[in-house]
């Protein structure tokens, strides 16, 4: 039975002594994260005119449409009903947006860190429902993701915190182990 005693006592202060401390905040420049912000205009959907195309990602066939992903900015919507002789309708400038699809004559998208369902037709969109924060890991608006690191505390006065990154930052003032 002592032993037992003994043995739970040493393993306590062994566990005890294992546990992470709180590093020191270094009044330095070193290697850290900086929350990346989005504002609310970062989040706007609106229709334009837009002749070119930056950067081609996915293209669907949507009914006579044709739906071209411009990766970072939006979705081009081109009549298609004569493939010879394709038209420009108009362009859904979405912020942060590099992904679609399309089910139930819906088109999902990305819009950073939200899901946004639109309808489209001829003369334009409508936004049907967004998912705010559906592409965010939870918790990740005030950690970054990964452990053991120093990192700027978020402002929310800077707006929605949409991702990290790593760069250098002079005395930082959080940490996450």
């Amino acid at each position: 039975m002592r032993l037992i005693f003994v043995l739970s006592v040493f393993g306590t202060l062994f566990l005890i002594n294992c546990e992470p401390s709180l590093p020191s905040f270094p009044n330095a420049t070193i290697p850290a994260m900086r929350p990346i912000y989005a504002n609310e205009l970062d989040f706007n959907i609106q229709q334009e005119s837009r002749d070119s195309i930056y950067n081609v990602g996915k293209i669907f066939v949507y009914g006579d449409y044709l739906l071209v992903n411009d990766i970072t900015d939006g979705i081009h919507v081109i009549d298609n009903q004569d493939p010879a002789n394709p038209k420009k309708l108009y362009f859904i400038n979405i912020p942060g947006n590099t992904d679609l699809s399309v089910k139930d004559n819906l088109v999902y998208a990305d819009n950073h860190i939200d899901l946004v369902v639109l309808s489209i037709d001829e003369s334009g969109f409508e936004l049907k429902h967004r998912v705010e924060r559906v592409f965010m890991e939870e918790g990740n608006e005030e950690f970054p993701p990964q452990r053991d690191v120093y990192f700027e505390c978020p402002d929310p006065e800077r707006g929605k915190v949409i991702g990290w990154r790593s760069t250098l930052i002079n005395a930082p003032q959080c940490y996450k182990n």
